[in-house]
């Protein structure tokens, strides 16, 4: 499909709907008491306050009220309801560590599962995203509870919010100390689950003056269970007279494993020192813990009778605790405001992820092992720890009168980060196994010390960032605005592996690799802004993402590399790949925000053309469990999204978002050294031919279209006190992805062909509830259909016929419950 015919089909069903809001409805609270047009939403996307229909960027905004309307609840929730970002839980397979916490993130297309992140995670001013170093880092994202509201910026921000905002930022605003009042928040919450157990939540903020304008405060406690759907089971092993038969489900051994707690803690205090000077030191705490993996084994589980089984012989639990204190000073210099912003973000995210079945599958396919299917008795868990500890330091300027010809803001940043994961594998029974079977030992000298397998005790990566960044906006006319941004930085870092040498050897290798890069990251927009109600823009901005150091690969993986055209060098047990350079991408926008009708309809719309180069992209090895990262080709990514706010009558507000997109690679990449030439890779490091890693026309990862649609109505009641009652729906559709990713095209080296693309999804909330003055009471039904799309499949070796074990992941069961929330 064309460009020009994709958005002309998407602005067509945004007119013809006149209906809402991938940002949402209008804030449900405060239109309820207006009676009136909707609400005009503020924003902070340019680090000052200015209205969303002013700001010439694509953005979302979500408010508290909308939050609490919609249900919102953990990330995964924003995610359906934000267009242009594709968030999805990877856990299902090797490549995810089979663990709950392992995600993808990206917004139009920008996505990438290694390397660092190219979205931008902000709690306030502070980013807390991470590297995704080998297979046991994941992002932290904040629980969604007492938040003043999210902001989700499409496109590049490095200007303003730095490297990883390569494809756009999500930021998470909390509220502030109010000098003037008292205020409290409170939610409870318990939910039951289809065949699963029960949810509940607690949670209460408070906060107001301690001295009168002078000193107040905020703080915040809350916990919430998510009840699990998946059980862990056991099976009769495959028939071994018949290879391909499936192992068969023989009882549950622990119901609804998959449940997982989160525990958060903030506390705020302001001090105004005097009329110009205010200082809000802050501290955050969070600790997420999940007892089990979400995937399931499709050969034992039946998703029509809501039966979700795992058959892993081990669970995989994952604790992730993080402490993210700050220092802000906020100075009116009357001409000018001067922030400064000094945060630390400590994590010690550990877990324990069973490769029982991985290790099985992976000797088995090299005939080590007679099945893929472990004996009773196996374990094989493997213990991994991702520990962050991040300094960073801002100073920003920034004119105050928006209003003025000029308009300015500038900075200084400064960030030490350092990251480190560490991963061991036990087995007791492993290297006996393939011994007696193939006469092979695993551990050189048998037999293994500690039963270990396999051990890396440290991959960091340190880096340090400095960097000046400031944009100026002029205006060249009273309706014509310029804009123009820039930031410089310098970025060092050092990456250190220690490994064992082999697979089970005592011994240690132990690699260095530094780096330099001076990014230069521009911005440039034109704005035309002929009333107060309509806005038209036309910007440019380069987004930029450092780039990292590998690990080795061990001999294991050598049919793998050789696939590829790489090689272990002769006298060595593993192959080192070369650090992997930065890459960059170019955005091209169109936008326009207008208001009509007394402002009772809005309809935001963009389109969007990247240009991303030297992508930095995971290489998995499928049948060894490795990978690294290198630098694959060139990505064109388009797309667009309309967004239209609607309220027809006071008591109706209606939503309706229509996102499209489109990304895909744009030539073959090969690894290493090699080149594209006359359909295959070659070069200097191999004596014959392969094929690539990626081919042209692959795609990234990402439904094309994107549909949501909200309606809510509220009727006043005299009869009940003046009181409201409330219905409201929010439905969200996503298309199948048809098209092939690099690991499902037969025309690259590593594939599998059996593993299908992103399926048809779609969901269906439902939510009645009465206002009382200060008090929301609600029922709800989340997942109203009771949909189960399997979401991803994955399995462990895909060049053994014999590997006939599919692991899933599905979206939770319909669940019903009752929400009360309590606002002063």
């Amino acid at each position: 499909m064309t460009m020009n015919l994709a958005w002309g089909s998407v602005a067509a069903l945004g007119l013809v709907g006149l209906t809402a809001s991938g940002a949402g409805f209008a804030r449900t609270g405060d239109e309820g008491s207006q009676g009136s047009g909707l609400e005009e939403i503020v924003v902070t996307a340019t680090r000052r306050v200015e209205r969303l229909q002013d700001v010439a960027i694509s953005v979302s905004d979500f408010s508290r009220e909308q939050m609490e309307a919609q249900g919102f609840r953990n990330f995964d929730d924003l995610s359906r309801f934000a267009p242009g970002l594709t968030f999805m839980r990877t856990a299902v397979s090797s490549s995810g560590n089979y663990n709950d916490q392992s995600s993808d993130i990206s917004i139009r297309g920008v996505q990438s599962s290694a390397g660092s992140s190219t979205t931008a995670i902000y709690i306030d001013d502070t980013p807390i995203q991470g590297r995704h170093i080998p297979f046991g880092a994941y992002n932290a994202f904040p629980q969604l509870f007492d938040l003043d509201r999210i902001e989700v910026l499409r496109g590049p921000q490095g200007t303003l919010f730095g490297a990883s905002a390569e494809g756009g930022a999500v930021r998470f605003i909390t509220p502030q100390p109010n000098f003037g009042r008292y205020s409290g928040y409170a939610r409870s919450e318990v939910a039951s689950t289809s065949n699963g157990a029960l949810s509940y939540e607690i949670g209460s903020a408070i906060g107001g003056p301690i001295i009168d304008d002078a000193v107040a405060f905020r703080a915040s406690l809350s916990f919430r269970r998510d009840g699990g759907w998946v059980d862990r089971a056991s099976y009769s092993r495959p028939n071994p007279a018949d290879p391909l038969s499936l192992p068969v489900y023989a009882g549950t051994t622990e119901r609804n494993s998959n449940s997982q707690q989160a525990v958060t803690a903030r506390a705020t205090l302001r001090w105004k020192v005097s009329d110009d000077l205010s200082v809000t030191p802050s501290v955050y705490y969070q600790r997420n813990q999940i007892d089990d993996t979400a995937g399931y084994w499709i050969p034992l589980s039946d998703p029509s009778k809501d039966a979700f089984r795992n058959g892993n012989a081990l669970k995989n639990p994952s604790v992730d605790p993080f402490t993210l204190v700050s220092l802000r000073f906020d100075w009116d210099l009357q001409f000018a405001k001067f922030v400064s912003n000094t945060s630390y973000f400590s994590r010690q995210q550990h877990s324990v992820s069973d490769l029982t079945q991985l290790s099985r599958a992976l000797y088995a396919s090299f005939a080590l092992l007679p099945n893929i299917y472990p004996q009773p008795g196996d374990i094989s868990p493997s213990p991994f720890a991702d520990t962050q500890y991040n300094f960073f330091q801002e100073f920003r300027l920034a004119s105050q009168d928006v209003a003025a010809r000029w308009t300015w803001n500038t900075g200084l940043y400064f960030s030490h980060t350092n990251e480190n994961v560490s991963q061991y594998e036990v087995d007791p029974t492993l290297n006996q196994e393939v011994f007696d079977y193939a006469g092979f030992n695993i551990c050189n000298p048998s037999p293994c010390q500690g039963n270990v397998v396999y051990n890396a005790p440290v991959d960091r990566i340190v880096e340090k960032t400095v960097a000046i960044f400031g944009e100026i906006g002029l205006k060249l006319s009273d309706t014509l605005k310029a804009t123009a941004g820039l930031r410089y930085a310098k970025i060092d870092y050092t990456g250190t592996v220690v490994n064992a040498a082999g697979t089970g050897s005592p011994d240690y290798i132990t690699s260095v690799a530094s780096a330099s890069e001076k990014p230069v990251t521009p911005k440039f927009s034109l704005a035309w802004q002929p009333d107060r109600n309509d806005l038209y823009y036309l910007s440019a901005a380069k987004g930029y993402r450092e780039g990292g150091t590998n690990s080795g690969i061990f001999n294991l993986c050598g049919p793998d590399l050789a696939a590829i055209g790489l090689a272990i060098p002769a006298g060595s047990t593993q192959f080192v790949p070369p650090p992997y350079k930065a890459d960059s991408l170019w955005s091209y926008e169109l936008g326009a925000k207008n208001t009509l009708l007394d402002r009772r309809l809005q309809v935001n719309s963009s389109v969007f053309f990247i240009d991303w180069r030297n992508i930095q992209q995971s290489v998995y090895l499928p049948n060894c469990g490795a990978s690294f990262v290198a630098n694959l080709g060139q990505v064109h990514s388009k797309g667009g999204e309309i967004e239209v706010r609607a309220r027809p009558v006071d008591s109706l507000v209606l939503g309706l978002t229509v996102a499209y997109l489109d990304a895909k690679s744009t030539r073959a990449s090969c690894a290493g050294d090699l080149t594209f030439s006359g359909g295959a890779c070659a070069g200097a490091s191999t004596s014959t031919s392969v094929p690539p890693v990626v081919s042209a026309n692959d795609h990234l990862v990402g439904s094309p279209w994107t549909l949501l649609a909200s309606a809510e109505y509220s009727a006043h009641l005299p009869a009940l006190g003046d009181r409201t009652a409330y219905i409201r729906l929010d439905f969200q559709h996503s298309s199948a992805q048809s098209d092939l990713l690099p690991t499902q095209d037969k025309q690259n080296a590593l594939f599998d062909t059996t593993i299908p693309g992103l399926p048809t999804t779609q969901n269906l909330n439902l939510r009645l509830g009465l206002r009382f003055s200060n008090l929301d009471l609600s029922v709800f039904v989340n997942n109203v259909t009771n949909e189960h799309p399997l979401l991803s499949q994955s399995r462990d070796v895909t060049s053994n016929a014999l590997d006939n074990l599919y692991y899933g992941r599905s979206v939770r069961p319909r669940s019903v419950g009752l929400t009360a929330s309590y606002r002063h």
